[in-house]
């Protein structure tokens, strides 16, 4: 609901990326169409609201879908009414762990990150299979001491910000919260305002280690 904090769906572990796309392009959809129904009704708009309809139609951002979200009951089109909810900008994030990300559900964040839209994942990247014992996975380092690998690993871990950096309008970013806060919040901020897919790779020491 309007003002109660960020809405949340969860989809199959390896389905991930895909799920999260689509909500994504389903909102852009909309968007669309709210866009249509302002171009097809421009002429009846009343003229205060006018520059309100032509600036969203223009240039969709967070301060121009407010303006409308706000001023759409006074315009009186009944099929802008009915998109009201899917008016303001949203922002979508895809979140899982390096279990999914550097494995089972690699494969759909890889296209995710080609198809340049307006998508932002989150790594959580612990470098072992945390939910299922602490095994070395292809998120674990090269040496590292984990299940399977009692010996240490004995290959480098997949590199996934050179992969993601591959696309060219990819944003990339590694982080970890307990060593730099502050490049932490640069690259949330960063990855929020990058027109395109972004993908932030967080380290997340966890039980396991």
């Amino acid at each position: 609901k309007e003002g109660k904090g960020p809405a949340w769906a969860n989809s199959l572990f390896e389905d991930n990326a895909e799920f999260g796309f689509g909500m994504a392009l389903s909102d852009r959809i909309r968007k669309d169409k709210i866009k249509n129904i302002i171009e097809e009704n421009i002429h009846t708009i009343p003229s205060p609201y006018q520059e309100i309809c032509a600036s969203y139609h223009k240039r969709l951002s967070y301060e121009s879908s407010c303006l409308l979200y706000e001023a759409v009951d006074s315009i009186k089109i009944k099929e802008l009414e009915n998109m009201k909810q899917f008016i303001k900008t949203k922002s979508f994030w895809i979140i899982g762990g390096d279990g999914w990300a550097y494995d089972i559900g690699y494969n759909g964040l890889d296209h995710v990150l080609s198809t340049n839209e307006n998508v932002n994942i989150l790594v959580l990247d612990t470098e072992v299979y945390s939910n299922t014992g602490g095994q070395a996975s292809k998120s674990s380092r090269i040496g590292q001491v984990a299940q399977f690998a009692d010996n240490g690993k004995k290959t480098a871990k997949k590199d996934l910000f050179k992969i993601a950096m591959g696309y060219p309008n990819c944003y990339v970013a590694n982080i970890s919260l307990g060593s730099n806060f502050m490049q932490t919040i640069k690259a949330f901020k960063e990855a929020e305002e990058h027109n395109g897919p972004s993908i932030i790779i967080a380290y997340c020491p966890c039980i396991e280690q």
